[in-house]
């Protein structure tokens, strides 16, 4: 089942690149930085970008650059596109990335975005030639190296990227890129390029790359596929070819494999309706084939429930009833370390020794046992060291368990309510659980297979290991879109209050800044030691935003950090910088808000300027009589 489950899913992910890609603003990463200093740098950047959506001739081998205006409100701008991208396309990138940039950083100075690893656009009001900016963007690939050829895939990968950064370095200023590809295994190929902005000169493009490759290795060195998004380089890599080995026409011709356009994703190519046409066709008949084999599936397994007390388990990873009750106690009550709105989860301990996190669901019914599948199809498809995961599950029509790895010091919200844990919650351990949680949710919106979107973010949905990492876990109320899509609507609303956004509350519309509100509140319970809804101020009943939001007005911010908290001196500046992008994370407007990639950055970039927040959401009034009744279910202290 496991297996039939994967093989659609790579049909209509398939399906999905092929049919609807065209006319799609396709930002991987989008950053704005800085505020505009006054009105003519506007419209001096306004100018310029019409100028580049009204011109189709204004690109010269790939690359444009140009300015317009004059010091000190002068604008520069510089788009590089790959080697292989025809001119239609790469003008079509830059316009949509004009377009785009008008929309997302209208009070920016300074931005940069990444168009589907095929091109970089960026403007800024100081000169972008020769600068290689401290701007990354690393997406991990969905698919894990098969163990037994894990080294000798990372020593194949390291020497085709070392032949290919010197390569590209050493390029001249109208091309500076490479491309290659070796072979590890009969199946398994390494695919990749290495580009520079032409304008770079060899030593910064050898550096830019450098620092590429040594971010790709401390993340992606054991997976399939990865990409590095520099402001002056990029470097990819993946299982298939996604480039047009024609265009490098200086490699040897024995390692160019034949081009394929379906596999490389290329848009508004001649004959592409074949390929449309061929992938329904192979939708269709995987579709009912797998209707037939669940069909029969279904029969033996009730056939097998009927006759005996066995569970039936996904194939992936098969636990029965007998071990899970054996390393469960028999999900005895000393066995039981947490409980919310849809189960009991229990600690185990399996027979080798490794220690389990099993959840029972309280109930089986419609709704519960939606959760349930939604839990296991989106965490099977999911890998990251910030996401909770899961080894396996089993089911039967009347159990319903999930088995995931155990995390010793079980959930954030534990720190925050226990006054002896939170004292020795310090600062540092603090931030680390912040970045961590971002990097788990920027990986959910941007770099997995799946653009999901949480859409119950709190402390209790937070579990630590024991070294005090995060892991985002409960997807029971998570929904993925389309790669392209970042909102959605529903009439069924369910979220947990105070952490949902007033659009949401209200209206049931959805989207990734809903899980960056979210963010933002954990973000400030974090800062503050106090959980939103056990938060009270006694003076005037004010929620913990409104709170935090008066005390900023104030110019006396850091009056809100937890007092158990040492005010060492080098933390206030740290402590502030958090307080501000939380605050712009909960504006009521979610435009307003920032994507999770950029509060990465702002966290990890001491040097850049962060916009000034407005007024935040006003949490109890965006709460109303039709939403409270599915809203009160979600919090458990």
């Amino acid at each position: 089942m496991f297996t039939s489950s994967l093989i659609l899913s790579l049909i209509l992910v398939f399906l999905k690149q092929i049919i609807f890609t065209d006319g799609q603003t396709n930002l991987d990463c989008e950053i704005c930085q800085g505020n505009r200093t006054n009105d003519e740098y506007s419209r001096n950047l306004n100018n310029l970008l019409s100028i580049i959506t009204s011109n189709t001739n204004i690109i010269n081998n790939g690359v444009y650059n140009s300015s317009f205006g004059k010091e000190p409100n002068k604008v520069y701008v510089l788009a590089v596109c790959r080697r292989d991208l025809l001119v239609t396309d790469c003008h079509r990138h830059i316009t949509d990335s004009a377009i785009r940039f008008r929309e997302v950083c209208v009070t920016s100075n300074e931005s940069i975005g990444y168009y589907s690893s095929e091109s970089i656009f960026r403007y800024s009001y100081k000169p972008i030639l020769d600068i290689d900016s401290n701007i990354n963007c690393t997406f991990r690939g969905p698919w894990p190296v098969p163990e037994p050829y894990v080294e000798k895939f990372r020593q194949e990968s390291r020497s085709l990227f070392d032949g290919l950064i010197k390569k590209t370095a050493a390029g001249n200023s109208s091309d500076k890129s490479a491309a290659g590809v070796v072979n590890v295994t009969g199946s398994l190929s390494i695919y990749a390029i290495t580009m520079c902005s032409p304008d770079l000169s060899s030593s910064y493009c050898l550096h830019c790359l450098k620092r590429g490759l040594s971010e790709i290795d401390v993340c992606c060195s054991s997976l399939q596929g990865a990409t590095f998004y520099r402001s002056g380089c990029t470097i990819q890599f993946d299982n298939y070819p996604f480039f047009n080995f024609a265009s490098w026409n200086s490699m040897p011709p024995s390692i160019l494999p034949p081009f394929t356009p379906a596999l490389a994703r290329r848009r508004s190519k001649p004959g592409r309706g074949i390929y449309i046409v061929i992938g329904v066709v192979i939708a269709i008949l995987a579709t009912a084939s797998l209707l037939i084999y669940f069909s029969r599936r279904s029969k033996q397994n009730k056939d097998q429930i009927d006759n005996n007390d066995e569970i039936i388990c996904v194939d992936f990873r098969k636990f029965d009833l007998r071990a899970v009750q054996a390393a469960t106690h028999n999900f005895s009550d000393a066995k039981n370390i947490g409980k919310g709105s849809s189960g009991r989860v229990y600690k185990g301990i399996l027979p080798g020794g490794q220690e389990i996190a099993v959840k029972k669901l309280l109930k089986i019914d419609k709704d519960f046992k939606l959760k349930f599948d939604n839990e296991v199809l989106l965490l099977t498809n999911l890998q990251h060291r910030n996401l909770v995961k899961l080894l396996g599950f089993c089911a039967r029509e009347d159990l319903k368990l999930l088995i995931y790895e155990f995390l010793q010091n079980e959930s954030l919200d534990k720190f925050l309510l226990d006054p002896a844990k939170r004292a020795n919650f310090d600062w540092e351990t603090r931030y680390n659980v912040i970045q961590g949680i971002a990097r788990g949710l920027c990986y959910l919106h941007d770099d997995s297979l799946l653009r999901v979107i949480h859409r119950d973010l709190k402390p209790s949905n937070i579990l630590l290991d024991v070294d005090m990492k995060p892991k985002i876990s409960n997807f029971g109320k998570a929904t993925h879109v389309h790669e392209d899509q970042t909102r959605g609507a529903t009439s069924t609303i369910k979220g947990t209050c105070g952490y949902m956004p007033p659009e949401y509350a209200q209206q049931g519309q959805f989207s990734v800044k809903s899980d960056v509100f979210s963010f933002g509140v954990l973000l400030l319970e974090i800062i503050c030691g106090q959980m939103i809804l056990c938060f009270s101020e006694e003076e005037n009943g004010m929620d913990l935003l409104s709170y935090v939001w008066r005390k900023w007005s104030e110019g006396t911010a850091l009056n809100v950090v937890d007092p158990t908290l040492e005010r060492i001196e080098s933390h206030k500046t740290q402590m502030m910088r958090c307080i501000k992008i939380a605050m712009l994370c909960v504006q009521e407007n979610p435009t307003h808000r920032p994507t999770i990639a950029a509060v990465i950055y702002m966290l990890n970039n001491d040097m850049i300027t962060i916009q000034e927040p407005s007024k935040p959401a006003d949490l109890i009034s965006s709460l109303n009589s039709r939403t409270t009744s599915f809203i009160k279910e979600g919090f458990q202290p």
